[in-house]
C-alpha cells in the first residue's frame, strides 16, 4: 500500500523552529556580537522599564528578521516539503523525513553555540580556579599616601580601532590622542567583563560578573545586594573619607547598576531618573538618557565643587552616545557636523578632549589624576565591518593624565589589573600589588602569561566556585560595617 504525503501545515512548525531559531542567533551575533549565556540571563534579571526602552531600538529589526523572513522561509518550505513525491527507496523517504528535524537540530546548535552553553557544560569539570587566583582586598594590607583625587570615565564601546586612519580614513580619535598622557598599549577584555555594569564590576572588584547561583542574594527581591561580600574601589576609598559621586546619563535601575553602585560606597548617584527629577529640559535627553555633552557640563560643575571641598573624591562617569546599535545624535555633536556614526565617535573624543582640558586648565591634573576607559569593544554597529578589518588587534581604549604621570610597567592589562592599577594610582601602596584577580600595572609584578590568565578568569572558571558564590552572601551584622585592611 502506497504510503500517503503528508500535508504542508504539518511540517510547517518545525520549519519555523528551525528558521526563527537559526535568524535568533545570527540576529543576536549582528547586534550584540559575541553574547554569552552570563549576560543574556544578567538583563534578563532587570526588565524594567529602562531596558524595555532600550530593547524597544532593536525591536523593529528583530521584527523583520527574527520573525517574518524565517516565517517565510518556513512556509515556502513547507509547501515545498508537501509538494516532494514519496521518494521509492525507503531510505530516501526516511531522509525527507528527518529534513525539517534535521533543521531543528541545526538551529538549536547554532543557538547552544552562541550563548556558549557548552562552555557551561564542560565547566563543571574544571578545578576552582576562581578560589586559586583570588585575592580578598580586606585581608590586604594598604599603606596611604598623599591621596589623589580620582576622575574615572567610562566611555560606551570605545575602542583603539577607531583610531586606525588605514580603516576610517583619519583618526577619529585624534583630539584624545593629543592629549599626551600615556595608553596601555594592550587593554584586552575579559569574560564576565565584556558589557557595561560587567566592565565596570571588573574594573573595581576585580572579578567577573556571572548570572545567579543557587547561593545569590539576588533572589531576595528588592532588597537584595550587589555582590555584598566583594570589597571594591568605592568601597576602600569611601573607608578612606573620599567623597564618591557617579554622573551617567542611563537609568540607574538598568542592569542593576544603581545597586551595585549604592552597595559599594558612592552615596551620590545620578542617572536619567535624577536629572528628570532636577529639572532637566526634555531637548537634553534622547530615547534613553542624557546626551554626553549635558552630562559633561554638569560634570564640570560638580568637579569644581568637589575640588573646591578640599576633600579627596572620586568622580565617576558613564557616556552614552556612542552605544550602538545607531548611536545617538546629540544637537552639540550636530552642530559640529556629526552626519554618521563615525562622527559621533569623533565627537565623542572631543568632548572628552575638551573635559580634559578644562582639567589641565583649572590645575587639577596637579592633584587629580583622569583616567579614560572604554567599557569594552564596540558592539556591532554602523561601521562594525570596518571595525572587524582589526581582527585580533581589536584593543579597549584607555588614558591616563596626571601630573605627575604613573609610569606604567607594562603594556598589557585586563579589566581586573585596573582595580589594584586605579588604587595604587591614588598614592595608596597595595601589599603585593594585587587586589581580586588583578595585578597592578604601576607596579612591578610576577604574575603568570596573560593568556594563562586569560583561561583561569574565564566564566567557565566560575561554575561552581564556592569561593564566588560566597562573594553574594550577606556579611553577618557583627562584620558587615568593618573597615577594609589598612
Amino acid at each position: 500500500m502506497p504510503s500517503l504525503r503528508l500535508p504542508a501545515f504539518v511540517h510547517l512548525p518545525l520549519y519555523a523552529a528551525a528558521g526563527v531559531g537559526l535568524a535568533l542567533a545570527v540576529w543576536i551575533e549582528r547586534s550584540f556580537g559575541d553574547t554569552d549565556l552570563d549576560q543574556i540571563l544578567w538583563h534578563l534579571q532587570y526588565l524594567e522599564p529602562a531596558a524595555t526602552q532600550l530593547g524597544s531600538m532593536f525591536v523593529p529589526d528583530f521584527v523583520v528578521e527574527v520573525l517574518l523572513f524565517p516565517l517565510a522561509f518556513a512556509l515556502l518550505a513547507a509547501m515545498l516539503h508537501g509538494m516532494l513525491r514519496q521518494p521509492p527507496r525507503p531510505w530516501q523517504r526516511g531522509v525527507l523525513r528527518a529534513v525539517p528535524w534535521l533543521a531543528v537540530l541545526g538551529a538549536l546548535f547554532a543557538l547552544l553555540v552562541q550563548f556558549s552553553v557548552f562552555s557551561y557544560a564542560a565547566a563543571q569539570f574544571q578545578p576552582d580556579h576562581f578560589a586559586e587566583n583570588y585575592v580578598e582586598p580586606r585581608k590586604v594590607r594598604l599603606t596611604d599616601g598623599k591621596p589623589r583625587n580620582l576622575v574615572l570615565i567610562y566611555v560606551e564601546s570605545l575602542e583603539q580601532s577607531y583610531g586606525n586612519p588605514a580603516i576610517f580614513g583619519r583618526d577619529l580619535l585624534a583630539d584624545l590622542r593629543g592629549l599626551g598622557g600615556f595608553s596601555f598599549a594592550s587593554y584586552r577584555g575579559a569574560d564576565g567583563a565584556n558589557w557595561t555594569i560587567a566592565a565596570m564590576v571588573a574594573t573595581q572588584c576585580g572579578v567577573p560578573l556571572r548570572t545567579y547561583a543557587e547561593t545569590d542574594v539576588r533572589r531576595d527581591g528588592k532588597s537584595r545586594a550587589f555582590l555584598p561580600r566583594a570589597t571594591c574601589l568605592g568601597d576602600l576609598l569611601q573607608a578612606r573619607g573620599y567623597d564618591n559621586v557617579f554622573m551617567g546619563g542611563v537609568p540607574l535601575s538598568f542592569a542593576g547598576k544603581g545597586s551595585f553602585l549604592r552597595d559599594h560606597g558612592y552615596p551620590e548617584r545620578w542617572g536619567r531618573e535624577q536629572w528628570e527629577a532636577a529639572g532637566v529640559p526634555a531637548q537634553e535627553f534622547n530615547e534613553w538618557g542624557l546626551y554626553d555633552h549635558s552630562l559633561f557640563a554638569r560634570a564640570k560643575a560638580r568637579l569644581e565643587q568637589l575640588h573646591a571641598a578640599g576633600r579627596p573624591f572620586n568622580l565617576t562617569l558613564l557616556t552614552l552616545d556612542t552605544h550602538n546599535p545607531q548611536g545617538f545624535y546629540s544637537p552639540y555633536c550636530r552642530a559640529r557636523g556629526a552626519r554618521d556614526f563615525s562622527g559621533i565617535v569623533a565627537c565623542a573624543g572631543r568632548q572628552l578632549a575638551d573635559f580634559a582640558g578644562f582639567m589641565r586648565d583649572q590645575g587639577y591634573l596637579k592633584d587629580t589624576t583622569l583616567v579614560v576607559l572604554g567599557d569594552h569593544l564596540a558592539m556591532p554597529n554602523p561601521v562594525n565591518l570596518q571595525l572587524l578589518q582589526a581582527g585580533s588587534e581589536r584593543r579597549i581604549f584607555n588614558l591616563v593624565l596626571a601630573d605627575p604621570l604613573p609610569r606604567p610597567a607594562r603594556a598589557e592589562v585586563q579589566p581586573f589589573d585596573l582595580y589594584p592599577t586605579l588604587v595604587e594610582m591614588l598614592g595608596i601602596q597595595v601589599e603585593g600589588h594585587r587586589l581580586g584577580l588583578g595585578y597592578s600595572a604601576v607596579a612591578e609584578t610576577t604574575m603568570p602569561p596573560l593568556e594563562e590568565l586569560t583561561d583561569e578568569n574565564s566564566l567557565a572558571a566560575l561554575r561552581g566556585s564556592s569561593t564566588y558564590d560566597a562573594l553574594w552572601e550577606s556579611w553577618p551584622a557583627s562584620v558587615r560595617d568593618l573597615n577594609v585592611a589598612d
